[in-house]
């Protein structure tokens, strides 16, 4: 058990020995207001010590106090840029998509305004054949025609001329006479000889525009190829938009 009489100061001049202050206020229990007295004393005296570390402090809360608000804007509106950029690289892939369709269609759109089709060639052929003319044979290519026909009449064959360099899908300038043969027979009824004209002649197609061939489309009633070509200019223009 602890003794609280002290022996040593009894009849003793001695003076007890009392602990000093600490030198640190802020560890006693002083008032606040010596305490902020001593805060206040202690910095200017040891000014190149707190100055700096303060000054770096007190930026330091500044820098943070100022970017609060934009912090919190950018929590707010992080989901919304993650959702913006997901549709950024959506509408990327569909750029590429697009612009991969439009490069295979303007090699596809040859085929509608580059050559003559055997359809509207064979129509225009035909309503290209007068009366008393006979086709024999003929052929048909992107490279060009050639048409071997027969007749009684010279007129016929001059009127056949006329029609099928005047047709829409001819190039009026390369259509040339190959040969023009004349050939005399005896009728089986009588004695008259009958005079027929063959004729061989050859041309090139020419180059049918996409409005220019629709046009021609309707006049041959050709609906099946109209269908197609209003198919691939509807393509043509959704991705020109």
């Amino acid at each position: 058990m602890r003794i609280k009489y002290n022996f040593a100061f009894k009849n003793s001049k001695l003076s007890p020995w009392q602990r000093p202050s600490p030198p640190n206020l802020l560890v006693t229990n002083a008032s606040i207001d010596k305490k902020l007295v001593f805060l206040y004393r202690e910095f200017n005296k040891n000014a190149e010590i707190f100055y700096p570390s303060s000054l770096i402090l007190i930026l330091s809360f500044g820098i943070y106090l100022v970017n609060i608000f934009p912090n919190i804007t950018i929590k707010k509106l992080e989901a919304d840029h993650k959702q913006f950029s997901i549709v950024s690289g959506k509408l990327k892939d569909i750029d590429s998509s697009k612009k991969r369709f439009k490069k295979n269609l303007n090699n596809f759109e040859e085929y509608f305004s580059q050559s003559t089709t055997s359809y509207l060639f064979a129509f225009y052929l035909q309503n290209s054949v007068p009366e008393g003319v006979k086709i024999n044979s003929y052929s048909f290519s992107d490279n060009g025609f050639d048409i071997n026909l027969s007749s009684y009449s010279l007129d016929s064959i001059n009127e056949f001329l006329t029609l099928i360099i005047e047709s829409p899908v001819i190039n009026k300038s390369s259509v040339t006479v190959n040969k023009l043969n004349r050939l005399e027979s005896n009728s089986r009824n009588d004695d008259k000889i009958r005079t027929t004209y063959d004729l061989e002649i050859y041309g090139q197609t020419a180059k049918i525009d996409l409005k220019k061939r629709e046009n021609l489309y309707q006049e041959s009633r050709a609906n099946g190829l109209i269908r197609k070509l209003k198919r691939f200019n509807d393509l043509k223009s959704l991705l020109r938009g």
